[in-house]
């Protein structure tokens, strides 16, 4: 038997619909005469009756017929959703999306604000995120083992990759309870020179403007740096040991940690961080839809800065706790001891001179992988 066109499928249920040939020919949009031998050409060719005439105008759907009618409009439902997922698909509102972000995007309630309301506007896309360092996300992104990113935007974009601000935020200060500068509210970066500090680790900084360089800058001094750890809950842990003082993103003054104050940049202007919505120059039709969406967040001057949700600390601190869970890919473990800072600093130097000159080197991603939905239900 050979294939049978799907014209003929629609042309039967025509028929069997309407019970007469002029009206399904009318509804076809054919005439009669054409009509009729498109029929017997399928019933030719499945080998059996599937009509009756029953006087000049009248036919009966025989029970070989009725079988094949239930069939016939299975296939034509399966086609027409075929051809409608086609053009779905062609328009980006199927598909997967690969993202990357930092934990503090997370926590801060803006990834859920962001990526929800996408969420919701495009059901269809199946949106995956992963936690990696900036110079890692835009990494992935220039090897298109990513969409896209929330990143602190680098120095200079590499080839293949652009961005555009869509957060900023003032830096504060987090100091240990007991300090002797936290009877201050507001503390000059001068005030900072003798300080011992706690920051993230060099991963977070290459290529990019660090939080507590910023500061030293603006004091005139070079930060004496005592501890880097991974992620910030992981700096206040240190901080509130009395380590050393940290420079962190504003909203976290809102969490309410044990020996622990946060205080205020007496600057002017207060030094800002920001977060940049990255991707590929190269982007997917699923993609597009994403860079229109954060279009409407982009960020149009150097003044404006949006407001976290509220319930942030709270939020921050499950967030932190969820992307402690390893996922099953991960196979690349961190030197626990802080002597192999220098030494990654020193190897990660050639990825932050590849980042500059538009060839970044970077590692796989999936070094924590969540779902955005999970990220909803907190």
């Amino acid at each position: 038997m050979s294939d049978i066109e799907t014209r003929l499928f629609r042309y039967f249920v025509a028929i069997a619909e309407e019970q007469n040939f002029a009206s399904a020919a009318l509804r076809l949009g054919i005439t009669p005469q054409a009509l009729t031998p498109q029929i017997k050409n399928l019933e030719s060719q499945l080998g059996a009756r599937l009509l009756k005439r029953k006087g000049n105008r009248k036919v009966v759907v025989t029970e070989a017929g009725q079988r094949f009618l239930a069939e016939a409009r299975e296939v034509l439902r399966h086609v027409e959703q075929a051809a409608a997922t086609a053009r779905q698909a062609e328009r980006g509102e199927l598909g997967r999306l690969e993202l990357g972000f930092m934990t503090w995007v997370a926590g801060a309630g803006l990834l859920r604000s962001w990526i929800g309301a996408f969420e919701r506007a495009h059901p269809a896309i199946d949106v995956a995120i992963h936690k990696l360092v900036p110079v890692a996300q835009i990494g992935g992104i220039a090897r298109k083992a990513l969409d896209a990113g929330f990143a602190r935007p680098p120095n200079k974009y590499p080839s293949g990759v652009r961005g555009f601000e869509v957060y900023r935020e003032p830096l504060a200060l987090a100091l240990p309870s007991k300090h002797p500068l936290a009877r201050h509210k507001d503390i000059s970066p001068a005030m900072l020179a003798r300080e011992a500090f706690v920051k993230t680790t060099p991963e977070l900084d290459l290529g990019f403007s660090g939080l507590t360089e910023t500061i030293a800058r603006i004091g005139n001094f070079t930060p004496r740096v005592v501890k880097r750890q991974d992620d910030f809950m992981a700096v206040l842990a240190y901080v509130a040991l009395g380590r050393g003082i940290a420079v962190v993103p504003e909203f976290m003054k809102t969490m309410n940690l044990a020996d622990i104050v946060f205080r205020n940049i007496a600057a002017d202007p207060v030094p800002q961080t920001s977060i940049a919505f990255v991707y590929g120059t190269d982007p997917s039709p699923s993609t597009k839809l994403l860079i229109q969406h954060m279009q409407r967040h982009a960020l149009r001057n150097h003044g404006r800065h949006a407001a976290p949700p509220t319930g942030i600390a709270s939020s921050y601190q499950r967030c932190l706790m969820m992307t402690h869970i390893r996922h099953p890919e991960v196979a690349a473990k961190r030197p626990s001891k802080d002597a192999a800072d220098d030494s990654r600093a020193a190897a990660l130097r050639g990825s932050a001179r590849s980042l500059s000159s538009g060839r970044p080197k970077a590692g796989p991603v999936g070094a924590e992988h969540l779902r955005v939905t999970d990220m909803s239900q907190h």
